[in-house]
């Protein structure tokens, strides 16, 4: 009880309002701070629709290598897609890989769930960005702040994402500018492995 009063606190705090600032972390912290004066949350709808989202087949995702997600979550990968809308890339899927020896007896999800998936929402302005992913958060469970580089801080959560893991797969969500971003994973444990996919989706950004 305690714990979850606390994680959500962690939440509470990190609500945006009209202004932002990073703080430098402390000696031997990895953890970023972000001051912001609470106003008006926005809209739950007050993202920037470019037009309907489609996923096309690729060779790659632009924003996570397959062989650093295979390395990280320990999983064999198959097919890629993109996420399209109004022209631009705005996410990815990888899938693992399927007609496998091993799609059994690594106990691999099927063909059509996502190991990873990267989902890029423009909103118009960093607030709402910022208060976007920090309400994606606040639908999970087990929220941690994490620092991911470049002065950004995320939240990283448990969630629903494949049916078998039960609620148990770890999401991380942060905001670039006025780019709020999710990386949903099949991970259930470490968690840091999420993190890791995470760090390496903003490094593209």
């Amino acid at each position: 009880m305690i714990h979850r009063l606390l994680a959500t606190a962690v939440l509470l705090a990190l609500l945006a309002g009209c202004t932002s600032s990073t703080t430098p972390p402390a000696p031997g912290s990895s953890v970023v701070t972000r001051t912001q004066t609470l106003t008006r949350p926005p809209s739950p709808s007050g993202a920037v629709v470019a037009g309907p989202t489609s996923a096309v087949p690729a060779p790659a995702c632009p924003f996570a290598g397959q062989a650093f997600v295979r390395d990280t979550i320990g999983m064999r990968l198959g097919r890629v897609s993109v996420l399209k809308s109004g022209g631009q890339v705005v996410g990815c899927r990888i899938y693992a890989v399927q007609d496998s020896p091993f799609t059994t007896s690594e106990n691999l999800p099927g063909p059509n769930q996502p190991v990873v998936e990267v989902v890029i929402t423009e909103y118009p302005t960093a607030v709402a960005a910022h208060n976007a992913f920090v309400r994606m958060a606040q639908q999970g469970r087990n929220p941690q702040q994490n620092a991911l580089g470049r002065g950004v801080t995320g939240v990283c959560f448990q969630t629903d994402f494949y049916a078998k893991d039960k609620g148990q797969d770890w999401a991380c969500g942060f905001s670039l500018g006025t780019r709020a971003v999710l990386v949903r994973t099949v991970v259930v444990s470490p968690a840091l492995n999420a993190v890791l996919v995470t760090r390496r989706v903003l490094s593209a950004l």
